[in-house]
C-alpha cells in the first residue's frame, strides 16, 4: 500500500460552528422497576419448579 501526501497546507480545517442535535429526552430505566419485579418472579417460579423436580427422599 502507498500513500503520498500534497504539499503542505496550513493544517487541518477549522471546526464548524455548528452543534449537533441534542439527543432525544427518553429515560433509559423507565420501566426498570417493573422488569425487576417481572425477573424476581420469574426466578422465584424457575427455583420452585426445580425443587419439586428434585424432590430430596425422607
Amino acid at each position: 500500500m502507498n500513500v503520498f501526501a500534497g504539499p503542505g497546507g496550513s493544517g487541518p480545517p477549522a471546526p464548524t460552528a455548528k452543534k449537533p442535535p441534542p439527543p432525544p429526552g427518553l429515560s433509559i430505566d423507565e420501566n426498570s422497576v417493573i422488569i425487576m419485579i417481572i425477573a424476581l418472579l420469574f426466578g422465584i417460579y424457575i427455583i420452585y419448579n426445580n425443587m419439586l423436580k428434585t424432590k430430596t427422599p425422607i
